[in-house]
């Protein structure tokens, strides 16, 4: 190697890492405008709610919605445990209905009319909150994987929420009025309503994605790894749905599909795979909420194993942060299109300073498949 080429090397080092940051940015840049925004609010008015989960189904209501959180006022008072389940319908994926008391449909975005469809049992590990839906049908039925967790208990080592958090299950004939599996589909061995320190655990299996795919069921999830943070999971069953202990982990947990990938949603396009999360990592300035930090970003695979992360999509020029997504693959005027359902958190909106994690808007984004 010449002198001269010797000395050129920090140089071209300089000149190449200019070049890849200006190719990271245009893949970001082209990734983000992809998708087509609306700032219109699907839901609204609502104390903290979130996730989100739509299917595509017969009849004058083409689009059913599932979304959890709290409708009324801060946990959900007037309802068992805390976090709870909500229904909604459409028939062009802008305009809503909510499943409400006495078996009506409010349209005028009125929470306190709203009625839940699933929450909290008398079951240790579902006495508390209820929700992350991720609805699947199969055979005319509606399959729904949930998150649920026991109460809180003291502050104890390897329980960083102070709770046991596990994954249930639930079928329903017509969205509204479901029967919940006699067990959950994922929790830890050895879990209980009052478990022992354990330096260590790996657990709080959490936030599933649901699909029957290749004659099997399919569960994405997240977890806690002490090390790794909120990572994806992986389960199958080949068994029926609700069955005890059919829901098996694929992987070492020790070795998770993504480090750093809560709230994950997983959809299947053609002979792809591809994942939305709302990591941490999306630039921020000093001093602001770490909250801003977690942005929706999208992973592709062609097995559903192995994953290739994308650029963060930027959150909507007016919020602070776009959290919790979920997806929809359906066809209006004969084109394709990929919706990402996802939440609004309040930020700093409320211009008093402080930041508000609450979600206040439910909105979609989309683009093209073909």
């Amino acid at each position: 190697m010449g002198t001269a080429l010797i000395h050129r090397i920090p140089a071209l080092i300089h000149l190449l890492a200019i070049a890849m940051s200006i190719a990271t940015l245009c893949s970001a840049q082209n990734a983000n405008a992809q998708w087509q925004r609306n700032s219109r609010a699907l839901l609204r008015n609502f104390n903290n709610m979130y996730n989100p989960c739509v299917v595509e189904v017969d009849g004058d209501h083409r689009y059913l919605m599932w979304f959890f959180g709290w409708a009324n006022d801060h946990t959900n008072s007037q309802v068992p445990g805390c976090d709870a389940i909500y229904h909604a319908r459409s028939h062009d994926l802008q305009n809503w209905e909510v499943y409400s008391k006495n078996d009506s449909w409010d349209k005028t975005m009125n929470p306190r009319l709203w009625a839940p469809v699933l929450h909290a049992s008398d079951k240790w590990y579902e006495a508390w909150h209820t929700g992350d839906p991720s609805v699947t049908i199969k055979d005319g039925v509606f399959h729904m994987a949930y998150s649920a967790t026991s109460k809180h208990f003291s502050k104890r080592e390897g329980y960083p929420a102070a709770m046991v958090q596990c994954v249930m299950g639930a079928k329903s004939e017509n969205g509204v009025r479901w029967t919940k599996t006699d067990q959950p589909l994922l929790i830890r061995e050895d879990d209980n309503s009052d478990p022992k320190p354990e330096l260590g655990r790996i657990g709080d299996f959490h936030r599933p994605s649901l699909h029957w795919d290749d004659g099997k069921w399919r569960l994405w999830f997240d977890y806690w790894h002490p090390e790794k943070g909120v990572c994806m999971g992986y389960a199958e069953n080949n068994n029926e749905f609700g069955v005890n202990n059919g829901f098996k982990i694929r992987h070492a947990l020790a070795k998770p599909l993504i480090a750093n990938w809560p709230n994950p949603e997983v959809i299947r396009i053609g002979n792809n795979y591809h994942s939305f999360s709302d990591p941490a990592g999306y630039p921020i300035k000093n001093g602001e909420s770490p909250w801003k930090s977690r942005q929706l970003r999208e992973a592709i695979s062609n097995d559903g194993v192995t994953w290739k992360q994308l650029p963060f999509i930027k959150p909507d020029d007016d919020v602070d942060a776009c959290h919790v997504p979920q997806t929809l693959l359906t066809t209006h005027d004969g084109k394709q299109f990929l919706y990402l359902f996802y939440a609004t958190q309040t930020g700093y909106r409320k211009k008093d300073g402080t930041y508000h994690y609450q979600y206040d808007q439910i909105r979609v984004m989309r683009r093209t498949i073909k």
